[in-house]
């Protein structure tokens, strides 16, 4: 049995499996180089989960001024909020907080819950255009950023490990027009949350109340959807559930 929530490409095993040190000479290597290329220019996606937060702490031991977006879908935690604000004013953070250009229950009601399949023309849901995709793309173009440093690694999910064997750690991406960079893009979560341990670095405090994931609290793209919000936010469970399955008899 695989040790990762996925099979591993083969193509992947040996950059995942490498030791530690080897692999974060590459991450260091990797935001160097960005930032000298992109000095002034570049900006960090913090979600307030632990990856994220990893790359804005690695990120700004090199440049402690660079710019940081947020992207509030206004159904994000609590916690998540507090955790992101709090962290903001102790590290004297470039914040830039988004907000969501139509709501999670707007985009529920006009394109149904997100279900983790197919989109239509749009390769991940609406609601994540709408509340994250969207307004990011709005802040690059406002401040004519080059390069994003975000926290993806290839052992989160099928499409992230496909994305890391096709595109890898750093690649242009046309639609947005920017550079993107995955710096732990090869980083196991045992590894992200050792790092944390050995740096004592703030993180989520959610992830200690046994939250795998910290995302929007509403979605319902991902597998254990429904068990993680039923024991964490049954009241929002029951909301969705009863929302979802209504749409799911209309339907028929």
């Amino acid at each position: 049995m695989s040790k990762y929530t996925i099979n591993l490409l083969d193509e992947l095993k040996p950059l995942v499996e490498r030791p530690f040190a080897e692999k974060f000479l590459q991450t260091q290597g990797l935001i160097a180089k960005n930032l000298h290329q992109h000095w002034g220019k570049s900006v960090v996606a913090w979600s307030g989960g632990k990856d994220s937060t990893l790359i804005l702490y690695l990120v700004r031991q090199l440049d402690p001024t660079v710019d940081v977006v947020f992207n509030n879908t206004g159904v994000e935690y609590p916690e998540t909020v507090r955790f992101v604000h709090e962290l903001a004013a102790a590290w004297n953070i470039n914040l830039i907080e988004t907000k969501p250009k139509k709501t999670f229950w707007q985009c529920a009601k006009e394109y149904g819950f997100p279900d983790g399949t197919k989109h239509g023309k749009r390769r991940s849901p609406s609601c994540c255009y709408y509340l994250k995709e969207r307004p990011m793309l709005d802040e690059i173009r406002t401040h004519g950023w080059e390069a994003v440093f975000d926290g993806v690694t290839a052992v989160e999910s099928w499409i992230r490990m496909f994305n890391a064997r096709d595109k890898g750690t750093c690649y242009f991406n046309k639609h947005w027009k920017i550079q993107k960079v995955h710096p732990i893009l090869y980083w196991t979560e045992e590894e992200v949350f050792a790092f944390f341990e050995s740096e004592k670095i703030p993180n989520n405090p959610l992830y200690s109340q046994g939250l795998v994931r910290v995302g929007c609290m509403g979605c319902t793209a991902y597998k254990t959807w429904e068990a993680t919000m039923a024991t964490h936010n049954p009241k929002l469970y029951s909301i969705i559930k009863l929302r979802k399955d209504s749409q799911y008899t209309l339907k028929l």
